[in-house]
């Protein structure tokens, strides 16, 4: 843990810490008081960091982050109130960081808390960060309406279970979580490749939710590969370079690859080093040396970029420590 936490100051910017960060006081004992949150979005707002807009699924979600530890931070869902609050929700990108005024809804009956935001202001955008206005998605939402099982990757899972979100393709779907197949998700990671046979919720319409399927109870989910059971070991994987932007959190880019997992899944895997700084250095100098002799390939992939012309293989030792970890990483002790 030491090492992780060395390696992530390494990439903090100073303004992740800033004096001015809002409502500090709302994180205590490691759990959000969001009656406090609340009242400080009816008060002067709070600073959230924009986590992901798809405009096409009417999914918008931001983090309200403690200041004091990168590690503890929530999602929240974003709602507009006005459709001028809603227009200028659609225009924000992932990193973007923003003053919200709202309150919470208490109303939606969900573990997911959703912020209805009256005011929103940028304060800082991301210049780095993929536009989702110009990504067109290859899952669309009828895909799904017409289905009811897919093979796909856990997303998000929090709220010990009851909050399960989940790629298909490359869209992002929440589920929504009885309290009797908690269960079966709460010891889900992201990144677990997974079935699951469902029916859709009835409402909200957009996001289109998904549940599980009655009749199957508890095995309508099934997981198909575990990313923590491969923690520790040596492996090989290949696959298209990924960048992921730099932003108000990130210092540099980050480099992954792009790995099929099979059933048509792809999961990023991060390339990096915790314990020798430099040779985390090299590396990243040398696969952006790489990517950018090849500037015509590059495209917007959702929240990040790939590069077509470019298929890397690394070689390492994988790591998966936590639910709720970015990426698999594939940790290298070489060059070669």
């Amino acid at each position: 843990m030491k090492l992780l936490l060395l390696i992530v100051t390494l990439f903090l910017s100073a303004q992740l810490f800033a004096s001015d960060t809002r409502c500090s006081q709302a994180y205590a004992n490691n759990t959000v008081n969001y009656p406090e949150l609340d009242r400080c979005l009816n008060t002067n707002g709070v600073m959230l960091e924009v986590h992901g807009i798809v405009p096409m699924s009417s999914m918008f979600v931001v983090t309200f982050r403690n200041p004091q530890n990168f590690f503890q931070s929530v999602h929240l869902s974003l709602l507009g109130l006005s459709q001028q609050t809603r227009t200028f929700i659609q225009s924000l990108r992932r990193h973007d960081v923003v003053l919200v005024k709202g309150y919470i809804n208490d109303l939606i009956e969900s573990p997911q808390v959703h912020i209805m935001a009256e005011a929103i202001e940028l304060l800082e955008r991301n210049p780095d960060s993929p536009s989702s206005g110009e990504y067109t998605y290859d899952a669309l939402p009828e895909e799904i309406l017409k289905g009811n099982s897919l093979v796909g990757k856990v997303h998000a899972i929090y709220a010990e279970g009851k909050v399960l979100v989940v790629e298909y393709k490359d869209l992002v779907i929440p589920v929504f979580v009885e309290a009797q197949y908690a269960q079966a998700t709460k010891n889900l990671f992201r990144g677990d490749i997974i079935t699951l046979e469902y029916v859709v919720q009835q409402g909200p319409r957009r996001p289109v939710h998904l549940n599980f399927n009655p009749a199957r109870g508890a095995s309508a989910l099934q997981v198909k590969r575990s990313v923590v059971a491969a923690h520790g070991t040596p492996v090989k994987m290949t696959g298209k370079l990924l960048m992921f932007p730099k932003s108000p959190m990130v210092k540099f880019p980050i480099f992954a690859i792009d790995v099929d997992m099979g059933d048509g899944v792809y999961l990023p895997h991060t390339i990096i080093s915790f314990t020798d700084p430099e040779l985390f250095r090299q590396a990243r100098e040398l696969l952006q040396l790489a990517w950018d002799r090849h500037p015509t390939t590059v495209r917007n992939f959702r929240n990040k970029f790939v590069n077509d012309a470019l298929s890397v293989e690394v070689k390492g030792t994988y790591n998966m420590i936590d639910a709720g970890q970015a990426n698999p990483q594939i940790i290298i002790d070489t060059l070669n």
